[in-house]
């Protein structure tokens, strides 16, 4: 009985070990290949499909916020501009992208204003339960930095989302 409970006891450090760290070990990997540059890492802990819905969105929705402003032409550039950005989404929420986003804060540096190219991003980790966390940046000035989502699929953790600083998803 007593080697039942041992057992039971070290069974329950190490999944209580894991539910505590695995957020932060996760993290941890996808910044470590967006900054080695390992795609075949990336891909493995990012749902693509689901980081570009999540850049759909928040642009329907900047969008819609815009739109509401101004008459048939402001109709006709906020249909133009989300055409634009679900094109340019496509192209840039890929291995590189999803890197440069983690490096510097946005899928293309150049986006980047140049005042933080140079800066690095800290990584906090802020749980939303057993199943997701959310990775909130910020840059050495203490200026915000992207908000990257994770959902858990299975043992593991996978990048679902984003949210640019400005936007609220």
């Amino acid at each position: 009985m007593r080697k039942l409970l041992t057992l039971l006891a070290i069974l329950l450090l190490i999944a209580g070990g894991w539910l505590f760290a695995s957020p932060w070990l996760a993290m941890k990997g996808v910044a470590d290949a967006a900054v080695d540059g390992d795609t075949a890492a990336l891909e493995d802990r990012i749902d693509f499909e689901a980081m570009r819905a999540s850049a759909r969105e928040q642009l329907s929705d900047a969008v819609a916020e815009e739109q509401g402003r101004g008459g048939l032409l402001d109709v006709v550039g906020g249909a133009v501009a989300e055409r634009v950005g679900r094109e340019a989404i496509d192209r840039t929420i890929t291995p590189a992208g999803v890197a440069n986003l983690v490096r510097y804060g946005a899928p293309a540096a150049a986006l980047v204003p140049e005042r933080y190219r140079s800066q690095e991003i800290t990584w906090d980790v802020e749980r939303e339960g057993l199943d997701s966390f959310r990775a909130v940046g910020t840059y050495e000035d203490g200026a915000p930095a992207p908000v990257l989502h994770f959902s858990r699929e299975g043992l593991g953790w996978t990048m679902t989302g984003f949210e640019l600083p400005g936007f609220a998803n």
